[in-house]
């Protein structure tokens, strides 16, 4: 969408000129050719120059790192056809060559009789938060390779005990195969490039945390999740499970029922087990980070309690695309 102007006295340019050096962004002003007209103080700043003027009259697309100048060129052609665009772009910075991070918009500027007078471009500068997110990545790839191998050790030790023990092999073995199931299930979740198929991790998260003579399925849905709905989905089915096998239903050897519906925009998974209800424990955070966790993604959850029997209600928000065809009624997931 293009800016009109209108006529500006001499007084009217003193006082935006004012007004715009105040600012943090940095603001140019271009004309038709792609020249800069104007320029804020921030703008004269971030190039390590001692007045906007020695901006003045150069070729704003000259002013970036070639790796960068196709991104400028077309927000320049955008933005002369009406647009408003928007990039991202590296720029070594003047003083000492590291790299500083930049979010720019170009949106061209009209005369009341349509005619393109000029580009307007506001950059702001993004470093610290690329920065803040290159560090964060890091940091969550480091610990996904240490917990994949906490599992993996885990499961050796467990393995390494039961050697030549033939009465405990069986159980060793049942217990590597969850923590590696757990691993697994760990690298979907965790992984922004992994397929968030909705049955598939239902399934192993049920082989993970459950016994699947006591887990019972009704039909689950063939959907994709995005990451923060899945890793929700993941959180709040381990911490059910985790509170059945120590108060619940699977601690007594007794079944839980798990179904999923799917209606407009939300895909609830409905949890539900006979369980004693006790006073809540001081301190305990389960099911308050469950809700806390879901409506982090724009879902919720309900939680009905009746007599003996705990109903979870989990939704979770589905766009349109990522639905696919749903199975037929009385298909189950394979928890084995």
């Amino acid at each position: 969408m293009s800016l009109v102007t209108r006529t500006l006295g001499t007084d009217d340019h003193a006082l935006l000129a004012l007004v715009l050096d105040g600012t943090h962004d940095c603001v140019k002003l271009l004309d038709p050719d792609g020249r800069i007209v104007f320029v804020n103080r921030r703008g004269a700043e971030a190039m390590d120059l001692r007045a906007p003027e020695e901006l003045i009259g150069q070729v704003w697309i000259d002013r970036w790192p070639a790796a960068a100048r196709p991104k400028v060129k077309e927000a320049l052609d955008r933005a002369c056809s009406g647009e408003t665009a928007r990039f991202h772009a590296m720029r070594p910075r003047p003083v000492d060559g590291l790299a500083s991070w930049w979010d720019v918009s170009v949106a061209g500027v009209r005369s009341a009789d349509g005619k393109l007078t000029h580009f307007l471009t506001i950059a702001r500068d993004v470093t610290q938060e690329i920065v803040e997110r290159e560090r964060a990545q890091a940091i969550s790839a480091e610990m996904r390779h240490r917990l994949r191998n906490a599992l993996t050790i885990a499961g050796a030790l467990v393995a390494m005990g039961a050697r030549g023990k033939p009465e405990l092999e069986k159980f060793a073995g049942e217990v590597t195969q969850r923590f590696s199931q757990l691993s697994s299930v760990q690298a979907i979740i965790l992984d922004p490039g992994a397929s968030k198929d909705f049955a598939k991790v239902v399934s192993m998260l049920a082989a993970a945390y459950g016994d699947g003579a006591l887990l019972e399925f009704g039909t689950i849905p063939d959907i994709d999740l995005d990451d923060a709905a899945i890793q929700a989905l993941a959180l709040s089915f381990g911490e059910l499970c985790t509170n059945s096998l120590k108060y619940g239903a699977l601690a007594k050897g007794a079944k839980v029922r798990v179904d999923v519906e799917v209606e407009h925009d939300f895909c609830t998974l409905v949890w539900s087990e006979e369980t004693e209800f006790e006073t809540p424990r001081e301190g305990g955070q389960g099911l308050a980070l469950i809700d806390r966790i879901v409506r982090s993604t724009g879902g919720y959850v309900e939680w009905e309690t009746g007599g003996s029997t705990l109903t979870a209600r989990i939704s979770l928000r589905v766009s349109s695309s990522a639905r696919r065809a749903q199975p037929s009624a009385g298909e189950a997931a394979a928890c084995g």
